[in-house]
């Protein structure tokens, strides 16, 4: 008898991605320790999952696939849970679009599991053509950041960097500096220091505000942000140029339903999508030109440190290394010209900051002696460094740096990095993830691909 893989071509990581995205800006999981907790423990249950799929797979006596009906039945209650906790909980909610976005979630779940299970039973031929099911998925998608949009519009309620963001582009076109003045109350009472109330982001970020601050008032910070939230789409869709068009829509449907980007960038005004956009662009031209890869790197790093800072290492092309430090250098001049118009505000602010910042809730390390939150820094630090030498060795030595091959892997090894730092950092506040979630969205429809054409080698 044949034994059908339940591995190959497999979509069910989408909703490993769809539960991290929901679990971490729900408010009664921003505690570290909960929030460390609940990241192990579903861990643990995709690793169950994986040896049983894997073991349905094998041939031979006892090994039988899983009938489409309970691995349909499986998959809503392991993804599906998540989700319906929140909806659940979010009935008593103030914030009606939370509500929706869990029901949207639901609906994901649902769907992505109904074609996990039948996709490669027989039916693949409902797939081929018009990805109908996946243009669905976008369409319903797209209501969670049309719906913060409108609502960051109709109701203002910018904070912390959209609003410094701001003031820091008035005080800039008045022709003063920002990393000088007092516009970050926070900053302040955190560091205990009046010297640490100026600019916390980089100039550039200023710099692309500061035509629009003028004419769109504090709406500009949310215009940039829904910008930036298409090009992240456009950047998912080239990054997992080659897997079927059907993976690649519900990887977009999926990162436009994402809360974090949805809720932080398009209601509340948190602009890391711009940071994040420039550095997974790198990533897409990175086999083409590594001027332009560089560049962008470095206006990554000149609009916020992370994760443009992360992605340099891995992005970095040892054999065309003098255009790509070269492009970098450009992409990093607004911050030479800021550091030299008066380097200890600069460094005060942007760099000093980040080392004497106080942990806070969303970090376990507010609950741990210090010295184990310094060594798991470390850990993550050393474990960064030691990933991008094998990369450019393994670049070098493989002759893959031009290549698309190469993509996955330096993918995953950025969404590694960038969340074990999160994770052991003094914060893990929630824009922060939209660091490294775009990148997962990117890694998948790949990684589906190559389990589907290896299934079919091995048949």
């Amino acid at each position: 008898m044949t034994i059908t893989s339940s591995t190959q071509g497999s979509r069910l990581p989408f909703l490993a991605y769809l539960n991290f995205a929901i679990l971490f800006p729900v408010t009664f999981f921003q505690n570290g320790p909960a929030r460390l907790a609940l990241l192990t423990a579903f861990a643990l249950c995709l690793g169950g999952l994986a040896v049983v799929r894997r073991r349905a797979s094998l041939p031979g006596p006892g090994h039988t696939a899983l009938a489409p009906a309970w691995r349909m039945v499986a998959g809503c209650l392991l993804f599906g849970a998540v989700p319906a906790a929140v909806l659940f909980l979010s009935l008593g909610s103030p914030n009606k679009v939370r509500i929706w976005e869990a029901g949207v979630a639901l609906g994901l779940v649902a769907a992505i599991v109904w074609c996990d299970t039948f996709a490669r039973r027989g039916r693949e031929r409902l797939f081929r053509g018009i990805p109908w099911y996946g243009l669905l998925l976008v369409g319903l998608a797209f209501s969670v950041p049309l719906l913060n949009l409108a609502s960051g519009l109709l109701v203002p309620k910018l904070s912390d960097v959209a609003t410094t963001t701001l003031d820091a582009a008035r005080i800039l076109a008045k022709g003063h500096n920002p990393y000088a003045a007092s516009l970050d109350p926070y900053g302040v009472s955190n560091a205990h220091d009046p010297a640490f109330g100026g600019y916390k982001y980089l100039p550039l970020m200023i710099l692309l505000h500061l035509p629009l601050a003028g004419p769109l008032g504090p709406m500009a910070v949310l215009w940039v942000n829904a910008a930036c939230v298409a090009g992240l789409c456009g950047v998912v869709w080239g990054l997992s140029r080659g897997a079927r068009t059907g993976d690649r829509l519900i990887a977009v449907a999926l990162l436009l339903a994402t809360p974090e980007l949805a809720e932080t960038a398009l209601a509340m005004g948190y602009n890391d999508s711009i940071g994040t956009l420039l550095a997974l662009a790198a990533f897409l031209v990175r086999g083409r030109s590594a001027l332009l890869a560089g560049l962008l790197v470095g206006c990554s790093m000149s609009c916020k440190l992370m994760p443009g800072l992360v992605a340099a290492t891995i992005v970095f092309p040892p054999d065309r290394w003098k255009s790509y430090a070269a492009g970098m250098a450009v992409g990093l001049l607004p911050t030479v010209l800021f550091l030299a118009w008066n380097p200890d505000a600069f460094i005060r602010n942007v760099l000093l900051f980040n080392l004497v910042r106080s942990p806070d809730g969303t970090s376990w390390r507010l609950f741990a002696p210090a010295w184990l939150g310094r060594v798991a820094s470390l850990g993550a630090l050393g474990f960064w460094l030691a990933g991008s030498a094998w990369l450019a060795w393994r670049s070098r030595n493989a002759n893959s740096s031009t290549g698309a091959e190469g993509c996955p892997v330096r993918l995953a090894l950025f969404v590694a990095v960038t969340l074990g730092l999160i994770m052991t950092g003094s914060t893990a506040h929630d824009d922060y993830m939209i660091w490294w979630m775009p990148a997962v969205l990117a890694i998948i429809p790949l990684e589906i691909g190559l389990g589907r054409r290896t299934g079919q080698g091995a048949g």
